[in-house]
């Protein structure tokens, strides 16, 4: 469990790192779109998770509704 914990943070923080330097650069680009997409659907496929903190559940429900 521990290896596919490091292994999902290591996707995530990948993501979050393309969306980060888009918004600290100030230029909008496919990759950090891509980017942002991919993170919310992987907060998406966990939104029923009890783990999931609420705001970001909120935003995930408003970006993606089901």
């Amino acid at each position: 469990m521990s290896r596919v914990s490091n292994a999902l943070y290591e996707v995530v923080y990948g993501f979050a790192r393309r969306v980060l330097d888009a918004v600290f650069s100030g230029q909008s680009n496919a990759e950090a779109r891509d980017g942002w997409v991919a993170l919310l659907l992987i907060a998406q496929n966990w939104r029923d998770s009890p783990d999931l903190p609420a705001d970001l559940k909120s935003l995930v429900d408003e970006a993606l509704p089901l």
